[in-house]
This record gives structure tokens, C-alpha cells and sequence, in this order.
């Protein structure tokens, strides 16, 4: 019986330690923070313009087109 008593006040006394040193630590750690700047979003914008990239793609097909005539003509 008396080892049953001091295993589980041993156990207890490792849980208190524990958990007390790492409620120390953070909050030393979040003591010592600097408040951080409020979160900002900006608009994401596209880069190119859509009708640019259509007139680009339709220019990339009109040349792939060209080149496979001339290809196909030999």
C-alpha cells in the first residue's frame, strides 16, 4: 500500500512541475511580445488585362496555324 501512495504523489508532484514551469514560460513568452501591426489586405489585381491575354493566345493559335501550313506546303 505505501508504494501505491508514493508512486501517485510522485506522478503528482511531476504533473504540478510540469505544467507550472510551461505556464511560467508562456506567459514570460507572451509577456515580452510586441503587438503586431493589424493584419492589412490589399486587392489582388491581374497582372495583364484579359483582353490582352486573349489577343496574345489568339496570336500564339494564328502563328502555330501559319507555321503548320507552311510545313504541310513543303
Amino acid at each position: 500500500m505505501r508504494h501505491l501512495i508514493v508512486a501517485t504523489t510522485m506522478i503528482m508532484v511531476a504533473l504540478v512541475i510540469t505544467f507550472g514551469t510551461a505556464s511560467v514560460l508562456q506567459g514570460v513568452a507572451t509577456a515580452h511580445v510586441a503587438q503586431p501591426e493589424p493584419f492589412v489586405v490589399e486587392a489582388a489585381r491581374p497582372a495583364v488585362k484579359p483582353a490582352a491575354i486573349k489577343e496574345r493566345i489568339a496570336t500564339q493559335v494564328r502563328e502555330r496555324l501559319h507555321s503548320e501550313v507552311h510545313v504541310s506546303g513543303l
